[in-house]
């Protein structure tokens, strides 16, 4: 009868790189960093060809919406650039967009992710990283640990790839673009994620002590 103890990814405490680090970061990246922005991070997975048109019309609809230019950032550039390309092929030319193929190190990625109004993602660490920043996230999820993961901080704005549709994914954004200003909400969820990390830190203090 092993003891178990449900606590968060040590991530979530990852801090971000300083923010004039961010600043010049940004910069050589070609962004202006006091420029609004909404990050997408996505990962190729069967049926996402399918959909790639569907995220292609959501960042046109976040920056004629919302004035948020659309950054696609990788976690794992080898895979994640490809499926960024398949969705910017769908966007209109008179949206501005970056492609970003690489996001340096942890703290440079949390810094960038930091920067955004919000994030849409199908990668758990990108939103893990964004969520530990308490920036408003929209899951896509291709894996039950994705829908997890944001249920149990509270961020209920997901959906399943297979089911995703072009007016669900803008009404997602909508939602948490109201989020963006409601910083207090998000204050809760990364409280709630910062509670359950220190868990790994109590345990293994009792573990030590034994």
């Amino acid at each position: 009868h092993p003891k178990i103890i449900l606590s968060a990814d040590p991530t979530v405490i990852l801090p971000p790189a300083p923010p004039q680090v961010i600043d010049g970061f940004m910069e050589q990246l070609g962004l202006e960093p006091k420029e609004k922005y909404i990050g997408f991070t996505l990962r190729p997975w069967p049926g996402f060809e399918e959909k790639a048109a569907i995220f292609g019309a959501a960042a046109d609809y976040a920056y004629e919406t919302y004035g948020l230019t659309p950054v696609f950032l990788p976690i794992e550039p080898r895979l994640d650039v490809g499926a960024a390309r398949h969705a910017l092929r769908h966007m209109k030319e008179s949206t501005p967009r970056h492609l970003l193929e690489d996001t340096g190190g942890s703290d440079h990625t949390i810094g960038l992710l930091s920067r955004m109004q919000v994030v849409v993602s199908m990668r758990l660490h990108a939103l893990i990283f964004a969520a530990g920043q308490g920036i408003p996230l929209v899951g896509v999820v291709y894996d039950p640990k994705v829908s997890s993961f944001l249920r149990y901080i509270g961020q209920e704005l997901f959906v399943d790839l297979d089911a995703l549709t072009e007016e669900g994914l803008k009404e997602l954004i909508d939602q948490a673009a109201v989020q963006a200003g409601r910083p207090e909400a998000q204050a809760e969820a990364v409280r709630r994620l910062q509670d359950m990390e220190r868990r790994n830190v109590d345990v293994a203090r009792r573990l030590m002590e034994h």
